[in-house]
């Protein structure tokens, strides 16, 4: 497990990572500006393309650990500001606006001022996720194999990034649980929901694209092949520090290979 993190802080400041203060910039939001932040982030960095219908308001609830009351307050207001539009009726819903405003929210600011603390998170969910996924290779059961195996096709068959977010959310912690390792699984569960806490929505392809690594991953852990899976989930979390929007000056980095 040789790999260290991409910004360069190395091994270490995974070790440090466990022990990080709470996330600063976005605690200091109320929870419409939090989804007023990461719909518009998304708008601006090119993940949802102008005329780009969103998920239903309860999906974009469950995918964003919001209520529906706060979702709908923060579509209404990108809708006023004319980022969003949303139409009733039939064919009805909530779509990016043709020709989006500029995007003017102190909220992005606040995201974007995390950068630190966000790169500290996926040093720390990957030193917890590799040793995880360690144990789940040589302790998985056959029943927790198949189950892992539906989440994929599951994730797979998604059609928007609300229900990718669920179905990889039940995967991962799945993995964790067929570790073995009990007293670990808490503390990855709120690594991953505090990291989770800055999950944008991204086009559903990138999305399935990166299944395909799941997929790998259960290969390993059905092969009881520790190593490899160590490998994949290296890969898998840290290509965060380009895919997150810490990394997406550069657009394509979430675009499918």
């Amino acid at each position: 497990m040789g790999s260290t993190a991409q910004d360069g802080t190395g091994a270490s400041a995974s070790v440090d990572a466990l022990y990080s203060p709470a996330i600063s910039g976005i605690t200091r939001l109320s929870a419409v500006e939090t989804v007023r932040a990461r719909i518009a982030l998304s708008i601006q960095l090119g993940l949802l393309k102008p005329g780009e219908a969103l998920p239903a308001d309860s999906e974009v609830a469950e995918a964003l650990e919001v209520s529906e009351i706060t979702v709908r307050r923060a579509l209404k207001s990108l809708a006023d500001d004319n980022l969003l539009v949303r139409k009733r009726g039939r064919g009805g819903g909530t779509f990016v606006s043709e020709t989006p405003s500029d995007i003017p929210l102190d909220a992005v600011a606040a995201f974007r001022a995390d950068t630190t603390e966000v790169r500290a998170l996926i040093n720390k969910r990957t030193l917890l996720e590799t040793a995880l996924a360690h144990h789940a290779a040589l302790s998985a059961s056959a029943a927790q194999l198949n189950a892992l195996d539906d989440l994929v096709l599951q994730a797979g068959n998604s059609h928007t990034w609300a229900e990718y977010h669920a179905a990889d959310e039940k995967l991962h912690m799945a993995i964790a649980a067929a570790s073995g390792l009990g007293w670990a699984v808490p503390l990855y569960r709120d690594a991953l929901h505090e990291l989770y806490r800055y999950f944008l929505p991204y086009p559903i392809e990138f999305l399935h694209h990166d299944n395909e690594e799941h997929a790998q991953l259960v290969q390993a852990l059905r092969d009881r092949d520790p190593v490899a899976a160590v490998a994949i989930i290296e890969r898998h979390v840290l290509i965060l520090h380009e895919t997150m929007f810490v990394g997406l000056d550069d657009r394509s980095a979430w675009s499918p290979q």
